[in-house]
């Protein structure tokens, strides 16, 4: 299952939120690796290249704000309750929720695109969100295999940020983020709910 909606939320929340967002006093923390909480070595990296049999992938870092803080809401959680609302998931439970921040990355090119993951590999049935923040580019990408997959991977579907729009899919299927390569911040809410 792959469902993008635009215009999740109307487009004065749309607005405003990104507004808030982008204020430079918003508390921002930054990982030096885009896939792991600590910083990533070249092994690791050489690693999944190998892994997935692609010399394309990269691991850029990313800033990042925690929505959910140890599962209960952060500061500016009800920021983000216009999202969860409409999601429309019937006893929704949030599994993790947060924000990446995703600049150019210097030796990056067309090709290069982020270590393919799944966001809770210690999870089984649950639904990944990714709901865009601003207008960039910087395509998430979808692959055909899920969690656990060793080989080439086959892309499924290329989903291009958009203020507004959300891609829900089954959290087990592998997916990457391509590096922005214009100026314009490429920022997403990153929701696992079950």
């Amino acid at each position: 299952m792959i469902k993008i909606i635009d215009n999740i939320i109307p487009i004065d929340i749309q607005n405003n939120l990104e507004k808030k967002i982008l204020l430079p006093n918003f508390p921002w923390g930054r990982m030096t690796s885009s896939d792991l909480a600590e910083e990533a070595s070249l092994d690791y990296l050489s690693f999944k290249r190998k892994e997935f049999a692609d010399e394309n992938i990269i691991d850029p870092p990313q800033c990042y704000h925690n929505i959910l803080i140890d599962q209960q809401p952060g500061p500016f959680f009800e920021w983000f309750t216009p999202i969860l609302d409409a999601i429309k998931l019937e006893n929704m439970c949030i599994l993790r929720m947060k924000m990446n921040f995703n600049f150019p990355f210097i030796g990056s090119t067309e090709k290069s695109y982020g270590i393919p993951h799944v966001d809770l590999p210690n999870e089984e049935t649950y639904t990944t969100g990714i709901y865009y923040l601003t207008d960039a580019d910087g395509d998430t990408i979808l692959f055909n295999q899920r969690k656990g997959y060793i080989g080439k991977l086959t892309e499924q579907k290329r989903v291009t940020p958009k203020k507004g729009r959300i891609v829900l899919f089954n959290g087990n299927i592998l997916h990457a983020a391509c590096p922005p390569t214009s100026n314009l911040p490429r920022i997403v809410v990153n929701i696992n709910i079950r």
